[in-house]
């Protein structure tokens, strides 16, 4: 199959040089308008063509499958191009900062055939992928609540580049790191009903640094999610989610699971136990930022190869962005706003 990637930036590199390596695919085509790194590429890689534009690398390649690796601001005119020239794609989270722009991309979607596939790599980690296999088996009986928190110590002082203005990037730490998040919480836990939020800018003049979010999802779960990208003594992007049941209570990060129960059951061999990655992660051909990124890449190669739509496509992800929409609508009105699902 032919892969094409839009935009070589850090993401973009990364899965150029993951698809560059995994079989029975072919990366033919690359749209960077940075001379450096398109004379770069030019250099290392004499089967792949470079170009400045998309739209005329669309006209000019036979394309399977493009993965828009660009700025926020760029993500859905670039897929609605694929659209329109019936290529399927991938596009890095999150869709847009623009909610009626994602509204757009779903209901030209929806007159499609085409495969879509978005980029939340944290359903690809181990350990969350695990403990969605113990949630699935029940082990905490009926859930009460869930605290959720993803931290970086990344922005210490006035940042500069395209994700603190918000023409581009369409948001803050919320809408970057909080849409990992409530992915991960309505892959375990369905749907949100209401959401409110409370933002904070420190070091950004355009976007908040931190926010503080509540939500009621329509099980009757309650949930929170505290993120921030200048939390101190965070070396990594770092997810934590405490999950509470009336069978006790599961904690998960990226490295490890904890797991407190107050009555063993089939599948758990303790009731109190810390579960370390290693102990049953799988490996990948190639390891570039992270295992998670190759297994979601494979995923993707394999839907698409067998005509499947993805574990997250548009539609799937249209869901974090209405929750992040309301999210932002209720720090206007300072209250619990009702989230409203593109259909």
């Amino acid at each position: 199959m032919n892969v094409a990637v839009i935009g070589l930036g850090k993401m973009g590199l990364l899965h150029a040089g993951i698809l560059n390596s995994l079989k029975d695919v072919n990366l033919i085509a690359i749209t960077e308008k940075e001379k450096l790194i398109s004379n770069y590429i030019k250099s290392s890689l004499d089967n792949v063509k470079v170009y400045e534009d998309y739209e005329k690398m669309f006209e000019s390649e036979n394309i399977d499958l493009a993965y828009i690796t660009t700025p926020v601001s760029t993500h859905v005119p670039i897929a609605l191009a694929c659209i329109n020239n019936k290529i399927s794609f991938f596009m890095e989270k999150p869709i847009s900062g623009n909610f009626n722009e994602t509204k757009k991309l779903c209901s030209e979607l929806k007159k499609s055939n085409i495969q879509h596939y978005v980029g939340f790599n944290r359903r690809f980690i181990d350990t969350f992928v695990k403990v969605k296999s113990l949630l699935d088996l029940k082990v905490l009986g009926q859930i009460d609540t869930v605290k959720s928190t993803m931290y970086a110590a990344n922005v210490f002082s006035k940042p500069k580049g395209w994700r603190s203005n918000k023409k581009i990037s369409g948001g803050g730490v919320l809408l970057d790191f909080g849409s990992h998040v409530i992915d991960l919480l309505h892959w375990y836990f369905g749907d949100i009903k209401d959401v409110s939020a409370k933002i904070r800018s420190i070091y950004s003049e355009d976007v908040e640094d931190e926010a503080e979010v509540q939500f009621n999802f329509v099980n009757n779960i309650k949930g929170s999610l505290s993120t921030s990208w200048s939390k101190k003594g965070y070396r990594l992007p770092e997810i934590t989610l405490e999950i509470n049941g009336d069978n006790g209570q599961i904690i998960v990060n990226e490295d490890c699971i904890k797991i407190a129960l107050k009555k063993l059951v089939p599948g758990l061999e303790k009731q109190e136990d810390t579960i370390y990655k290693q102990t049953f992660c799988t490996g990948v051909p190639i390891d570039i930022g992270g295992a998670d990124y190759t297994k979601e890449d494979i995923h993707v190669i394999s839907a698409f190869t067998n005509n499947k739509q993805s574990l997250v496509n548009v539609f799937e992800a249209s869901k974090v962005q209405s929750v992040i929409h309301y999210a932002y609508e209720s720090v206007k009105s300072n209250s619990f706003l009702k989230v409203k699902y593109i259909e």
